[in-house]
């Protein structure tokens, strides 16, 4: 019996604008208002995620945020914030020594650092499509040649169009598509975020579905009892997955395998 539902943002409940469609806003909310418990577990940063919050009432119907990869919950039913593991500002200074575009979440922006503009530049649009939405995403960007950093900890270091393929103990890697890959500390994951929830709830993994499409879900898709790769994701999150939507985030993919289940 599902009792928790939770949906990973890009390139699964979000379509290619970063919108989620009207049909699919009012499905959510009427699983909320039957009593499902709802909510989103992204790569994003939590500070990004207000419209998304807003539309599917996530806080007026008591559901759940994990951001970062699952690195700060915020759960809207007693409002506590549980963090895990973060980086130092030195465990971000290493980024540079890979001589990659890297970036990081800071100041309510993203600071690339390390190459030269025209190398940025290059690099993103060789890798991700001319839309209005990146075009945006780039003009707000931050560029410093120098590792400027202005936090104390960060969440997470990305690194645009490369996988990195020592392993480190400490750490976990996530292919996330076109952007290549993020890293964090070795404590942060969607899944954990998941039992996290429902520890707190008294749920179990096996009575959540959750949606996803890339590298940082695969964990959560192949432990959940419900665990759905749209059509457009990634080999590896469809081979984790123990169901697979017949359509794709821009085909309302989330919307119409929901239909599909609850019968």
């Amino acid at each position: 019996m599902v009792k928790i539902i939770a949906f990973d943002l890009d390139g699964t409940l979000y379509d290619k604008h970063k919108h989620i469609d009207e049909d699919t806003i009012h499905k959510i909310i009427d699983f909320e208002q039957k009593g499902i418990v709802v909510g989103i577990v992204t790569g994003r940063f939590y500070e990004e995620l207000g419209e998304v919050i807003e539309k599917i009432k996530l806080r007026e119907y008591n559901g759940f945020v994990a951001s970062s990869n699952g690195l700060e919950i915020h759960d809207f039913l007693d409002g506590e914030i549980r963090r895990f593991s973060r980086l130092s500002k030195d465990e971000v200074k290493e980024a540079k020594k890979h001589h990659l575009v890297s970036y990081v979440w800071q100041n309510g922006g993203y600071t690339m650092f390390g190459v030269s503009i025209l190398d940025v530049v290059k690099k993103i649009f060789s890798l991700i499509p001319l839309d209005l939405h990146y075009i945006k995403s780039l003009q707000k960007t931050k560029f410093e040649k120098d590792v400027v950093l202005n936090e104390a900890l960060y969440d997470k270091v990305c690194f645009v169009g490369f996988q990195i393929k020592k392993m480190y103990l400490e750490y976990r890697f996530y292919d996330v598509g076109k952007f290549g890959t993020e890293l964090c500390k070795k404590d942060v994951g969607k899944l954990e975020a998941i039992r996290y929830i429902c520890q707190k709830k008294q749920v179990s993994i096996f009575d959540v579905m959750a949606f996803g499409d890339h590298g940082n879900d695969v964990d959560l898709l192949a432990s959940c009892g419900y665990g759905v790769a749209i059509k457009n994701g990634s080999a590896q999150a469809k081979k984790a997955a123990k169901y697979i939507s017949d359509y794709a985030n821009n085909e309302q993919g989330v919307l119409r395998f929901i239909n599909s289940f609850f019968v």
